[in-house]
């Protein structure tokens, strides 16, 4: 049977628009990202790997109608990518307990920032967060940690551990995992907001030992995201504190993952068309992760969280090229971009 020419051009538009297909082609830093079924991603302070072809983002799953930020964590939702532009939705991957109060990660818990480092040794995803049990507010900072056999989960809770020397735990957190596959516990401790540095048991599951100042960086850094590059050289980024509030990025440079590091300055430049806020603000966002692009060596991605904390789950996302231009890392605003930009020699 031929179909009518008119019916034939609606059913291929259908066809193209099935979930799943590629809708972009192109970043626009600073508003609305959809997943490949049309929602709002909502994966807050995340972090991203790749694994077999496909990148896997960890973030905050936000829930709506929430009066503070910090109690509208509904657990960490999960989407994957084949080209960094267009998101599958995974689902909520690790939920807050709503069926037993007594639950570490009960509801109503603070859990933040997660972060999933691959554990070759044994064969497990490990996924870390800020957790603050339900009530306690932000007063002992524990690492929650939780294990799946994949990258999109489920993910089961484990435990918590206190990290950072001190009883008090520790604050914004990143995971690195070294040359030789040891994994870096990089924090703000607390009470003093001291900068500390340690490493994680061979199953990453636990410190290995006692955390070092690292003095070099200074005190109240938050959001700490570290890359490698294939020289060995190691850029660190993060931030300062100030609440929910944005203040001005900060870089460092270190010859090894155990330092000593040297303090690089703000590495943004350029002006967010959407707030117009600049260098001084970090655009309006706070780094959450550094990106490696597969296939094309020494190309970043600095991903930023622009924070709504009145209304959480409407934070949108900044994703930036970073560049690395006479040893310092420079993250400039760019309105709409692709990874085309990496092919330049300028």
């Amino acid at each position: 049977m031929k179909l009518p020419a008119s019916l034939f051009v609606i059913l291929c538009l259908s066809l193209t628009a099935l979930p799943g297909s590629p809708g972009q082609s192109a970043f626009s830093p600073g508003t609305a990202w959809l997943d490949t079924n049309g929602a709002p991603i909502n994966a807050h302070g995340g972090g991203v790997i790749f694994v077999d072809g496909r990148y896997y983002w960890h973030g905050e799953h936000k829930l709506p109608n929430r009066s503070e930020a910090q109690k509208a964590d509904g657990g960490v939702h999960c989407y994957s990518s084949t080209d960094l532009y267009n998101w599958r939705d995974e689902g909520l991957v690790l939920s807050v307990d709503y069926q037993n109060p007594k639950s570490e990660i009960a509801a109503g818990c603070i859990l933040e920032r997660p972060k999933v480092v691959y554990n070759p040794r044994t064969k497990k995803y490990v996924m870390y967060f800020k957790l603050y049990p339900p009530g306690s507010g932000y007063d002992t900072g524990y690492v929650g940690v939780a294990v799946a056999d994949k990258p999109a989960g489920p993910f089961t809770y484990s435990h918590r551990f206190v990290g950072g020397g001190s009883p008090k735990g520790t604050g914004d957190f990143c995971m690195f995992r070294d040359a030789a596959g040891d994994v870096w516990h990089y924090t703000v401790r607390k009470p003093d907001k001291a900068f500390v540095a340690g490493r994680l048991t061979d199953d990453y599951l636990h410190p290995r030992g006692d955390y070092r100042v690292l003095t070099e960086i200074p005190a109240l850094t938050e959001a700490p995201a570290m890359i490698r590059l294939g020289d060995g050289t190691h850029y660190m980024l993060g931030s300062g504190s100030s609440g929910w509030k944005p203040n001005a990025a900060r870089s460092f440079r270190a010859p090894a993952a155990a330092g000593p590091f040297t303090d690089l300055g703000n590495p943004c430049a350029g002006t967010n068309p959407h707030n117009n806020l600049g260098p001084e603000k970090t655009f309006g966002g706070q780094i959450s992760c550094i990106i490696p692009v597969e296939g094309r060596p020494g190309a970043y991605i600095a991903m930023f969280d622009l924070w709504r904390p009145d209304h959480a789950e409407k934070g949108l996302y900044a994703w930036l090229p970073l560049f690395i231009k006479n040893g310092k890392p420079v993250v400039e605003w760019h309105t709409k971009w692709d990874l085309g930009i990496f092919n330049r020699s300028d």
